[in-house]
């Protein structure tokens, strides 16, 4: 398994869990909203391990809750830059590949809030569902190539995020990332149920709508 974040230290303890538990762990720190780390990075992996089978998109930025008069220019970037930009990158550098073999997995997480817009996140919500029509559009290039591209939109999650926006006993009520991750695992898997293309909506652990 090959994972980068911003926190290396984090991403550290991560894979050192992962390798006691039988796991291949390669942390790398990158900043995904930078296009020049995005573009060596893969290019470097490519270059060590030639292929990739499997990539899931998974880093997120968001802003502290404000009505759009009162957002920045700063907060947009933030989260154009994070969720959006840093998807496109990296679909640039790894279809190629997973086009020319006539294999691959692409699976992104978007966000419900790329679904609905969010009156109090608005900058969130359009990054959000920039990603949602990137991977649309990214499934009909692919479709019939072998390359299979799963969009994942989570409704609110216990996360760091979502405690650090609208605090921890709201984040406490939210569904699990462990639920979550339990259902892309299956969806990865799973290519009748959920082919190319596929929408999945995922609320209080379960799956709403695919």
């Amino acid at each position: 398994m090959i994972l980068c974040s911003r926190d290396i230290k984090e991403l550290n303890k991560f894979c050192l869990e992962l390798k006691d538990k039988g796991s291949e762990c390669y942390p790398s720190k990158v900043d995904i909203s930078k296009k020049a780390d995005i573009i060596k990075y893969f290019r470097t992996i490519l270059k060590k391990f030639s292929k990739i089978d499997i990539l899931i998109n998974n880093a997120g930025a968001i802003h502290k809750k404000n009505p759009i008069e009162k957002l920045s220019g700063k907060e947009l970037n933030l989260c154009m830059k994070t969720n959006f930009e840093s998807v496109f990158y990296t679909l640039h550098e790894i279809i190629p590949g997973m086009k020319k073999r006539g294999n691959g997995i692409i699976v992104t997480i978007s966000s419900t809030a790329g679904k609905r817009g969010n009156p109090d996140f608005a900058v969130y919500s359009a990054s959000k569902f920039a990603v949602t029509g990137l991977m649309q559009s990214a499934s009909r290039y692919l479709e019939g190539s072998g390359v299979r591209c799963l969009t994942i939109l989570p409704a609110g999650m216990n996360t760091t995020m979502r405690e650090y926006i609208l605090g921890a006993e709201d984040a406490k009520k939210q569904q699990s990332p462990e639920s979550v991750s339990e259902i892309i695992k299956n969806a990865i898997k799973d290519q009748m149920t959920f082919p190319n293309g596929s929408e999945i909506i995922i609320r209080d652990g379960r799956i709403v709508l695919k």
